[in-house]
């Protein structure tokens, strides 16, 4: 936000409204148990209990995760693809690499 010339006030109050996931892992011994599932099933709970707007996250292509964050209730946007952040009254989104894939969940509106 600071690089679009938004102020401190402004990029903080965006930090309480969006949060992502970053460095989910699930042991190989653990794996197939469902543990990063409930993970992510919890990490959206406490989110959505603290009136976030906007969960994310990304993974490398090479992952074959997609099917997983879908199960999850994670829309996953194209390699390379990000998202804008129109919902929040942003003229401004958020990219990922062109070996990577964002995963988004948006709290419904009411």
């Amino acid at each position: 936000m600071l690089e679009h010339g938004y102020s401190n006030a402004q990029a903080l109050t965006l930090s309480v409204a969006i949060g992502k996931v970053h460095g989910l892992a699930v042991a190989e011994e653990a794996r197939g148990q469902g543990l990063a599932s409930v993970l992510m099933k919890r990490a959206w709970q406490v989110y959505e209990q603290l009136n976030y707007f906007l969960l994310y996250g990304s993974f490398e292509t090479d992952r074959d995760l997609i099917a997983f964050y879908k199960g999850c209730g994670y829309t996953v946007h194209a390699p390379g693809e990000g998202f804008l952040l129109e919902r929040l009254g942003l003229p401004f989104g958020i990219h990922a690499g062109p070996d990577q894939c964002v995963f988004t969940r948006w709290r419904p509106r009411h």
